[in-house]
């Protein structure tokens, strides 16, 4: 049996993660936000063995419920009443409601899943954690890491939708929410856990770092968008040498921006092929069951959960950790198309600029719709160019030769009716 493989550091280069034993790890992540307070024992181990037969390896996950992140209650109960807490006391925990996250943490583990968890989130804070002190929230961290010492599994987490009082043009979140963020993550850090950790802050677009309070204190970017995804992640890694990991985008069957299109099969694709070929070192998808709405095992296996797996089989056959961004006219001379610029809200359908990424003798490219690309036929190891169908990117792929103008067309539809392809070109060393 293979051994199963977890999330564990950043490689020296900065830009991606390794596993347990120092191995490049492309993250393909879940988002079961409200899973610990909504599942039964029974239907958390189903959740992650189906996860791990689509290939995923991550899910974010909050460790304590409220109302806004999807729970039952504000008071952290579970959907059968279980209260996380004693009289409401982060620091006296109620052991019937932590043997159950044990199961949910080990579950995980036996299934190759990391989780990126949040002890204390932008909802709790202000729910279960509003009364607490400043030496409840470093106890509670404590509390945490010392449970969950023995699990490779975790990366630690906090924030979420939230906007810290040091961001410019908006500051929603009272600086009470930093203090007691802060005071968990260095309670954990107290028992000497090493665990990676980060904060997700605001939509429509941000990145951990956009905080100045916080960039110190981060091991990746947790980069957030609602918006085409390329944007927020090429500036994570231009700004910063840590892993812009594009951690939350559009949701699957939700309406994240106001004035699009419910999120469908084509978004879900772009904004993954646009962040793998931008820096991104894995792609997290989430659905409008997050917060586990009745039928929600029915809903799991989506058209889009499998092109989206496939997606990762594509890169995960590459060496992709030798991908860099490549936003040149070096090897693409024509038809990507304009960018959008930094600060424009835009949808994701409303934009169709061309990322591409580069690494040792492979040029890959994200296609999002029709159009006639020119290539430099000198910079190419073989005058062919092999077109990937992005709906089922483990097909064999279409292949084009290039004359001597470098001209390339898209083949046409796609397999599930769309436009958008995957261009791979090999190039000379």
């Amino acid at each position: 049996m293979q051994e199963h493989r977890y999330v564990s550091a950043v490689d020296a280069s900065g830009r991606y993660f390794t596993d347990q034993h120092g191995a490049p790890l492309l993250v393909f992540g879940d988002s079961p936000w409200a899973g610990m307070v909504r599942w039964s024992p029974e239907q958390a181990e189903s959740y992650f063995a189906d996860r791990e037969a689509r290939g995923f390896n991550a899910s974010i996950i909050s460790l304590v419920g409220a109302s806004a992140n999807g729970g039952p209650d504000d008071d952290g109960r579970t959907y059968d009443g279980i209260l996380p807490f004693e009289d409401g006391d982060v620091t006296r925990w109620n052991e019937a409601y932590w043997a159950r996250v044990d199961e949910y943490v080990r579950a995980a583990c036996d299934h190759g899943n990391t989780l990126f968890l949040y002890p204390i989130d932008g909802w709790t804070v202000s729910t279960t954690f509003s009364d607490a002190t400043d030496d409840d929230a470093f106890r509670y961290g404590a509390l945490v890491a010392e449970r969950y010492a023995e699990f490779p599994n975790i990366v630690w987490m906090t924030g979420g939708d939230h906007f810290p009082s040091d961001l410019p043009d908006r500051n929603d979140s009272p600086p009470r929410h930093d203090e007691l963020f802060e005071q968990v993550r260095a309670g954990i850090r107290s028992t000497g856990d090493d665990r990676l950790f980060s904060i997700q802050l605001g939509y429509p677009a941000s990145v951990s770092t956009d905080s100045p309070q916080w960039a110190p204190r981060v091991d990746f970017n947790f980069v957030y968008t609602y918006l085409p995804t390329y944007r927020a992640v090429l500036d994570a890694y231009r700004r910063d040498r840590l892993p812009a990991l594009l951690s939350e985008a559009n949701y699957e069957g939700e309406n994240n921006l106001p004035g699009t299109p419910v999120t469908g099969d084509v978004v879900l694709r772009r904004q993954m092929g646009w962040a793998l070929t931008s820096g991104s070192p894995g792609y997290f998808y989430g659905s409008d069951d997050w917060e586990f709405l009745p039928g929600w095992e029915g809903r799991l296996d989506t058209p889009a959960v499998a092109q989206l797996s496939r997606m990762r089989e594509l890169f995960a056959s590459l060496a992709w950790w030798t991908l860099q961004p490549d936003e040149s006219t070096d090897i693409l001379t024509g038809g990507r198309g304009e960018h959008v610029a930094p600060g424009v809200d835009v949808g994701i359908m409303d934009d169709e600029h061309v990322t591409a990424a580069r690494g040792g003798d492979t040029f890959i490219a994200y296609v999002p719709t029709a159009r006639t690309l020119t290539v430099d036929p000198a910079a190419l190891a073989q005058p062919t160019a092999r077109w990937v169908d992005a709906a089922v990117a483990t097909a064999p792929p279409v292949e084009a030769g290039i004359d001597a103008s470098g001209t390339l067309t898209t083949p046409g539809p796609n397999s599930a009716g769309g436009e958008d392809w995957l261009l791979l070109l090999r190039l000379r060393r």
